[in-house]
C-alpha cells in the first residue's frame, strides 16, 4: 500500500473561504477508502436514490485503485476542512490508454458545494495529468448533474459519448468528458 503524502494547504475561494480552511493531501490515508465510499453513497442516495449496491461497488473500485497504486502515473487527492473530508478525485494513469488518464472517484460532500474545493481539487489533477505528460484526460459522469457538468466544461471537457447505464440501482445516462492536453 502507498504511504501517506504531505498534504498541502489551498488557495482562497470566492466564496470568502479563508486559505488555510482548504487543504488538500496526496496520497492514501487511514479511513479514505470508507469515507470517500460513504460521500458516494450518500450523494448519490440523496441525488438519485442509488442504494448499498452503488456504495458497495464504489468502495470495491476504490479498493482495486489504490492496491494497483503506482505514484509515477496515479493521484490521490483529498480536500480536507478541519478534520471533514470535503471531497476527493483520483489521476487513474498506470494503464495509459489512447484516450489518456482517466479521472475517477470525484466527489464533493454538498456541505462544501460551492465554496472552492471541487474547483480545487480539479485543478490539481489536471496539473498532476499535465505534468506527466498525458496527452488527454477523460471522466464519466452522469447525467443530470449540472453543477458538476459546468466544472467540466468549464475547465475544457466536452462530451464526446451517452450510454444508458443500470449498474447501480437506477437507470442513467452516463456521459463520457474529454479534455485534450
Amino acid at each position: 500500500m502507498m504511504a501517506t503524502e504531505q498534504g498541502r494547504q489551498g488557495q482562497g475561494t470566492a466564496s470568502g473561504m479563508p486559505p488555510e480552511a482548504l487543504v488538500l493531501g496526496r496520497g492514501y490515508e487511514p479511513g479514505l477508502v470508507g469515507r470517500v465510499a460513504e460521500l458516494h453513497g450518500r450523494y448519490y442516495a440523496g441525488a438519485w436514490g442509488s442504494g448499498a449496491p452503488f456504495e458497495m461497488q464504489m468502495a470495491r473500485e476504490f479498493s482495486d485503485f489504490l492496491e494497483g497504486y503506482d505514484p509515477r502515473h496515479d493521484l490521490v487527492l483529498s480536500a480536507h476542512i478541519g478534520r471533514s473530508l470535503a471531497g476527493s478525485i483520483t489521476v487513474y494513469g498506470r494503464r495509459l490508454l489512447p484516450e489518456g488518464a482517466q479521472l475517477r472517484f470525484f466527489i464533493v460532500d454538498p456541505a462544501w458545494h460551492g465554496r472552492g474545493a471541487g474547483k480545487a481539487l480539479l485543478a490539481e489533477a489536471l496539473a498532476f495529468c499535465r505534468q506527466r505528460r498525458f496527452p488527454r484526460v477523460f471522466l464519466w459522469t452522469v447525467d443530470g448533474l449540472p453543477a458538476s457538468r459546468r466544472l467540466y466544461e468549464k475547465a475544457g471537457f466536452r462530451v464526446t459519448e451517452r450510454v444508458p447505464d443500470d449498474r447501480y440501482t437506477v437507470l442513467r445516462d452516463n456521459l463520457r468528458m474529454e479534455l485534450a492536453l
